[in-house]
């Protein structure tokens, strides 16, 4: 996954399955489901419009189809293989979370690869990149693991991959500072670190105390949106920040320690990988700089694109790129970061895509409601607050202010 991609809003994770409460006894796990359409749009609004910009600043720069190829055909394979190769270690590191954080008896992972690598797809090419956590939480809970926790599990992969790739963020800007490259050096450190300490602060903040929706927030919103409706979103935020300081309890526990070794451990190869692809391409192009200087470089750059200015960082990649290059190697080559930008990012795309579209080929649309977003089911609703609040163990007042929200939800149904 590239950097950029890792940045879902994970707050947001809760808006889409909050309400995919835990399953009966008698009920079977549901693993088919479709997305809305309005999620489809984007993704084909995303996929256009991130291949657009990688055609214009193709023809912008004056790259050429010669120049493409005297860098060689070998290393664009090798490249886009070395980028593709990730999908099967961020599929390998799903598992991993999955299995160790999931409760006894643990899912059944069969289809995790289809499953992961469409998430992969759907972060590449949504504005809001908040589609490919949603959808892995939408998949486990299809497998029969309970809603809150099959969205504490798509958090714990996300923070790790927002420290790893951060950190290796910050090396970079370390480096380039020390070559005198102060402009894209002190970008990068501060975006960084407010991605560090963003991410910190939302899941150390939950962990430590639960969240609580301040009730203003409902008169202000009964003013704009009418009682009726306040009420429902209402409910939802409560319910939403319970599952969010829960996640956060679960993540902050020492028995998670093996699975953050290992997460960590298949990150840090993915990230690897991502240098790799940087590396073959660079060396190509005449640029000679180790592997480890590839990925570092990469990440700085993964990093600037990370903001939320574009679909899958497509521009401000290839920029960000082209003057860590020269200000820190005093390198130029828009051939290369084309190439590069197609192996690691167009490739994975494409690969992810037909991963996705074998998903929702076998889609019955049954869960689609439930799973991804859709119309609520209004009846799941008291027991979805009521196993949530028992678990947390909050006080009874605030059960029944719960209570009173969800009847009055149902009653506007």
């Amino acid at each position: 996954m590239r950097f950029g991609a890792r940045h879902e809003r994970a707050p947001e994770l809760s808006r889409a399955l909050v309400w995919a409460g835990p399953m009966k006894e008698t009920e079977k796990p549901a693993a088919d489901y479709r997305l809305p359409k309005s999620v489809l749009r984007w993704v084909a609004v995303g996929v256009t419009l991130s291949s657009a910009i990688v055609i214009g600043i193709t023809v912008l720069s004056g790259v050429t189809w010669s120049d493409l190829e005297r860098l060689g055909y070998l290393p664009f394979g090798l490249a886009a293989a070395a980028s593709v190769a990730r999908l099967l270690v961020q599929t390998l590191r799903f598992r991993v979370i999955a299995k160790g954080l999931a409760d006894d008896p643990k899912p059944d992972m069969s289809g995790v690869a289809i499953a992961r690598m469409s998430s992969e797809f759907i972060a590449m090419s949504t504005p809001s990149e908040v589609g490919g956590p949603v959808l892995r939480a939408a998949w486990l809970s299809g497998k029969g693991v309970e809603g809150g926790k099959s969205l504490w599990i798509g958090y714990f992969e996300v923070l790790i991959e927002i420290y790893v790739g951060s950190g290796l963020g910050l090396i970079a800007a370390a480096y380039a500072l020390s070559r005198g490259a102060v402009v894209i050096g002190s970008t990068i450190a501060v975006i960084a670190t407010l991605l560090i300490v963003g991410y910190t602060l939302i899941f150390i903040v939950p962990a430590l105390r639960s969240l609580k929706v301040p009730h203003h927030v409902f008169s202000v919103a009964s003013l704009l949106l009418g009682a009726p409706r306040a009420r429902a979103l209402y409910v939802r935020a409560v319910v939403g920040s319970l599952n969010f300081s829960l996640a956060a309890r679960a993540i902050m526990n020492r028995r998670t320690l093996p699975v953050v070794v290992k997460a960590v451990g298949l990150t840090i190869l993915e990230d690897v990988l991502e240098g790799t692809a940087l590396w073959l391409v660079l060396n190509a192009a005449g640029l000679k700089i180790d592997i480890f200087s590839a990925t570092v470089a990469a990440f700085g750059v993964l990093t600037i694109a990370a903001l939320p200015v574009s679909i899958g960082g497509s521009g401000v990649t290839e920029l960000s790129m082209q003057l860590y290059l020269s200000s820190v190697y005093g390198f130029s080559s828009w051939a290369a970061i084309v190439l590069w930008r197609i192996a690691s990012f167009q490739i994975v795309l494409a690969v992810s895509g037909v991963a996705f579209l074998l998903l929702t080929r076998t889609a019955t649309g049954s869960n689609k409601a439930r799973l991804i977003g859709g119309e609520e089911p209004v009846q799941e609703a008291s027991s979805v607050i009521r196993s949530i609040l028992e678990y947390a163990k909050w006080p009874a007042a605030q059960m029944a202010l719960l209570r009173e929200r969800a009847l009055a939800r149902r009653r506007h149904f």
